[in-house]
């Protein structure tokens, strides 16, 4: 994987690229993503369908039914998600999977917080990119403890990205969520070209919109150090262990 603001710039048909790749991306990870198609590819998606649980660091896409449909403003029925941990909501119990949808953001703020991420775990990358190439998963083993300090991701994406992190900070209750696939890190640098199809209530351009006007006040936020680890006690470990 190259520094997404790299490739970014180097694309020299951008419009060419948002026509083309949803295509790319419903024919890879949406329709049939598991199929076999004979060809020689990526196996990692395979793989990571065999885990009982998602791999924090890593992106998702999944179908979503949100609850509550009627009380909400809007939703994506087709989050593409950097995932970042695992909880047990209390009072209902259900088991919640927490991430950023990449999808409320538009195009250069997608760059900017691939851009971040990047810099901040290129390490753990490049490790995981040494494990695909031997037909394993790749995990960032160390992302794990700083994507469930608020703390850390504040000061990262808000204070120095500028980005607004909390405006695509979702949470997804599992039950709800149908056949979760791991886009696989070939593919992280084209994730800013996509364009949803499958927002309900608002259009792409109106929820991007909003975004902008209320980044600069989202960057403004204070998070107490102190408090942000006393809430890491509630999630869980990955793999359960």
């Amino acid at each position: 994987m190259i520094s997404p603001i790299k490739f970014y710039y180097s694309v020299t048909q951008k419009d060419k690229l948002r026509k083309s790749i949803y295509s790319y991306f419903e024919t890879k990870y949406f329709k049939k993503p598991f199929e076999e198609t004979g060809l020689l590819e990526n196996s990692e998606r395979f793989l990571a369908k065999k885990l009982n649980f998602f791999l924090p660091g890593r992106i998702y896409t999944w179908h979503y039914d949100p609850e509550g449909v009627d009380t909400l403003d809007y939703y994506d029925r087709r989050p593409i998600v950097l995932v970042h941990s695992q909880y047990v909501a209390a009072g209902t119990n259900n088991m919640i999977v927490q991430g950023l949808n990449l999808n409320l953001f538009p195009e250069l703020a997608r760059v900017q917080t691939l851009q971040v991420f990047f810099e901040t775990f290129e390490k753990d990358i490049k490790n995981a990119e040494i494990a695909i190439s031997k037909n394993q998963i790749g995990t960032l083993n160390r992302v794990w403890q700083y994507l469930i300090n608020w703390y850390f991701i504040i000061n990262l994406f808000n204070v120095k990205g500028k980005i607004g992190y909390q405006w695509a900070y979702r949470n997804y209750i599992i039950k709800n969520i149908k056949t979760p696939v791991l886009l696989e890190l070939e593919d992280w640098n084209m994730i800013p070209f996509f364009v949803p199809k499958e927002f309900q209530g608002k259009s792409p351009a109106e929820i991007w919109g909003e975004y902008v006007k209320s980044k600069t006040e989202l960057n403004k936020k204070v998070v107490n150090q102190q408090k942000s680890k006393t809430e890491q006690r509630k999630y869980i470990k990955p793999g359960g262990s």
